[in-house]
Formats: structure tokens, sequence, C-alpha cells
């Protein structure tokens, strides 16, 4: 079983940014935290673009916005996924759109085969501290059970298997990408 870093392309170079009127940590969202509130987490853009609503994963700065058909699949596949309902504000018009969830991955799991890629500390003073990937190789079968996980060494890498993949490509989920193991500077993608 191969694994894959989890992507998103969007038509605009734009994020959807995790706005500074939640009361839940941003990074908690990135630690297999279970959110625990019934409240909304809040997003902001520019602009809403005419094509919003033909993806299924937008770029953002915060957890991952999904769609409702992106959220049945994977509750579909059985993981540990936490789905927050979002919304989402035009800083431009005040304009709202509540169609996409926070997607929340609560596996934390040890994948990264430290022994095969190439890294670095970040800050040269901390070299236990966080990482910086030059080149990702994956621990055969570390995911066994799992479909979708955030990468334990760095949480800010979602990773998925091959049947995630084919589960994407069968029901045409619009704006997804896989990142295949290698240099982290230059990418190679699955085609989908």
């Amino acid at each position: 079983m191969s694994y894959y870093k989890l992507a998103n392309v969007y038509e605009r170079d734009v994020f959807f940014s995790y706005a500074d009127n939640n009361t839940f940590v941003r990074f908690d969202l990135e630690k297999g935290i279970e959110y625990p509130s019934n409240e909304k987490l809040y997003y902001s853009i520019d602009k809403f673009d005419s094509y919003l609503d033909k993806y299924d994963i937008l770029p953002t700065i915060g957890g991952e916005l999904v769609s409702l058909k992106l959220k049945k699949l994977i509750e579909k596949l059985g993981t540990d996924c936490q789905f927050i309902p979002a919304v989402i504000t035009s800083t431009n018009t005040g304009e709202i759109n509540e169609s996409f969830f926070v997607m929340n991955v609560l596996n934390l799991v040890p994948c990264l085969d430290t022994e095969k890629s190439e890294y670095r500390p970040l800050i040269k003073s901390l070299p236990d501290g966080p990482i910086k990937l030059l080149s990702i190789k994956y621990v055969p079968n570390s995911l066994i059970g799992h479909h979708i996980v955030r990468m334990k060494e760095y949480t800010g890498n979602i990773i998925v298997d091959d049947i995630f993949i084919r589960a994407c490509k069968e029901e045409k989920i619009k704006g997804i990408m896989f990142v295949k193991e290698g240099s982290t500077q230059r990418l190679d993608f699955v085609e989908i």
C-alpha cells in the first residue's frame, strides 16, 4: 500500500483564513484534538468566486474546509475525522456561505520513515523541536486500519492511502490532489 500527502488546488491563488473571532485555537486542529463545542467555526475570504461550490476542498489557513460530498465520502470510509460546520464570510461584501465543514483529522500516526527521509530541525537551537521536511518516505503499513491520518512527526501533513484516492476518483472529488513520496521541493502528484 502506498501513502500520499493530501493537497488541494483552487482556480484562484487565495486562502480561506481561520477567523480571529474563533475561540478554539486553530493550531489545535493540527494536533488531533477533538473540538469540544457544538459551535460553528469561522473563516474569511475577500470575495466568493462563482465556482466556489464546485470545489470539494478549499485552500485554508486553519483546518481543511471540505464539502458535504467529501465529508460523506470520508465518513463512508470509516475514518476518525470530526466535521465542524463552518461559516465563511466575504470581507468585501459580508456575504456568508455555510456549505462547508472544517475537517479535523483525529488520528495522529507515526508514519515518517526517519531513516529514509531527509529532514532537519526548523530551529537549529531546538534539535528535538519542529522539523523541516526535505524529502519524505513513509513507513510501510503504518496506516493499517486508517485511510486518512495526520502525520505525528509533522502534524501539518495529512496522509492518505490508495483506497482513499480510489474513492476520490470514483466520486470525482474536485480540488483535491495527492503528493507522492519524494522531494518536497519538486513535488510529484498522482494523476486523478
